[in-house]
């Protein structure tokens, strides 16, 4: 591909990424407007979910691995930077998420757009190991 094709498709690229990302993200630049991300963990099986209600975001815990029933955990969310997404829950959960578009394949064989890679979660120890988000 001569030099000139390729930085006219790598400046297309660049250009294109912002708005796949960024364009109606309401909260933290990461979540849509009334949309949820959920980032599913598994062995052990373990979710956060950040919800979206137009300004302001929340997250839940969602723990399927220390009982019989799913339990569900509400909480509060806060970010100290952006792409990536650095954050701390009430819970606690802390880590990161990426933009990593069509970067991150789930257990499913699924193919997201966002990686979590976390540092801690309640009950669980590390090590800790990254995991795709998605918006339902």
């Amino acid at each position: 591909m001569p030099a000139i094709l390729r930085l006219t498709v790598l400046a297309a690229t660049v250009a294109a990424a912002p708005a796949a990302f960024g364009a109606d993200y309401s909260c933290e630049g990461l979540v849509p407007a009334g949309q949820r991300l959920i980032c599913s963990g598994f062995e052990p099986n373990w979710a956060i979910e950040f919800t979206c209600d137009g300004a302001s975001m929340s997250a839940s815990f969602i723990d399927a691995f220390s009982g019989a029933d799913i339990q569900t955990t509400p909480g509060t969310v806060a970010f100290s930077s952006h792409d990536p997404w650095t954050f701390e829950t009430s819970h606690p959960v802390k880590g990161s998420i990426a933009a990593t578009p069509g970067g991150c394949t789930d257990e499913s064989d699924a193919v997201r757009d966002f990686t979590f890679t976390p540092t801690s979660a309640p009950g669980l120890s590390g090590p800790f190991f990254p995991f795709c988000c998605r918006v339902p």
